[in-house]
């Protein structure tokens, strides 16, 4: 269902959306905070006085130089003649301008830390504000709860809401990881946005014990976690991309058992197709340091 953005004046006018296209942008700065309140008394509206953005008495933040101005931009004649001028940026809903060009007044103060690589971002790319994300005149921005910020992405990420609702996945849904526990958002260093370089390392930050050094390496567990595992969510056990012996058989086709065809023949009763299948007996599929572990079972 559409919403219609409504506009309320300080001579109790609504304009629509529609209308307010048309009113002229105000260019000079005038308006004053507590003028901008006596027309948005919405609670929305008055939540920024609890938010960081709000603290006057902090000079570094919007409300302690410019106001309202500080992120709206010049709105002068706005709070003269509502009806015929209207604030420079609205966030979110801006029929002026574009997502690039909300972003640049966010990033004129956020522009180090997180914030610096966001140009490389896999989100500037595909167009979207801050604002889309971020809802920053609340108390609680629903991103950065960690019980909540999984709902906000998963609004465009769809495909990874169905695969938070598999068998085996992280503990996403009930806040214990969250998306920005695997990535960087406004601009990572390696694909994916991830925290880190690589797929490993990324995993490594809460999967230690898989990092090593071992005396005999799996080489695609050390290649790349993803060649096994689908981290977002899995209908196999330990988020696997497939059953072993199956799974394993991608890479382990040669004579002898390893090779043998488990989908036709008598297999019943097989000691390598039930309980954990290869892992019956290969157990340190992620390495080992055992001086006989060659075959991963030691």
């Amino acid at each position: 269902m559409s919403t219609v953005l409504m506009l309320i004046t300080s001579t109790g006018v609504v304009l629509a959306e529609s209308d307010r296209a048309g009113l002229v942008l105000s260019t000079s700065y005038g308006g004053d905070m507590k003028e901008c309140l006596d027309c948005h008394d919405a609670n929305q509206a008055r939540e920024v006085l609890r938010t960081p953005h709000g603290m006057v008495g902090d000079a570094r933040t919007p409300l302690a130089g410019k106001g309202c101005e500080s992120c709206h931009g010049p709105a002068g004649e706005h709070a003269n003649q509502p009806r015929k001028f209207r604030a420079a940026i609205s966030f979110n809903q801006d029929i002026v301008m574009g997502a690039a060009d909300q972003n640049a007044v966010c990033l004129g103060c956020h522009k180090g830390g997180q914030q610096k690589h966001w140009h490389l971002s896999e989100h500037a790319k595909a167009d979207i504000a801050c604002a889309d994300c971020h809802i920053v005149h609340t108390y609680k921005d629903r991103v950065r709860s960690k019980n909540e910020q999984a709902q906000v992405c998963l609004g465009c990420h769809q495909d990874q809401r169905a695969n938070l609702m598999k068998y085996s996945r992280h503990p996403i849904r009930e806040g214990v990881v969250t998306c920005t526990s695997c990535h960087e958002v406004h601009g990572g260093k390696g694909d994916g946005m991830l925290v880190e370089m690589t797929v490993n390392e990324t995993c490594y930050q809460c999967h230690a014990e898989k990092r090593g050094p071992f005396l005999f390496e799996h080489e695609p567990v050390q290649d790349d976690c993803t060649h096994c595992h689908q981290p977002h969510g899995s209908v196999n056990d330990n988020l696997l991309s497939a059953r072993p012996p199956f799974l394993c058989q991608q890479c382990h086709i040669a004579s002898r058992h390893v090779g043998t065809n488990y989908v036709t023949g008598n297999v019943v009763g097989n000691n390598r197709l039930i309980g954990k299948s290869c892992t019956n007996c290969h157990g340190q599929v992620h390495g080992t340091n055992h001086p006989a572990g060659m075959t991963f079972r030691r």
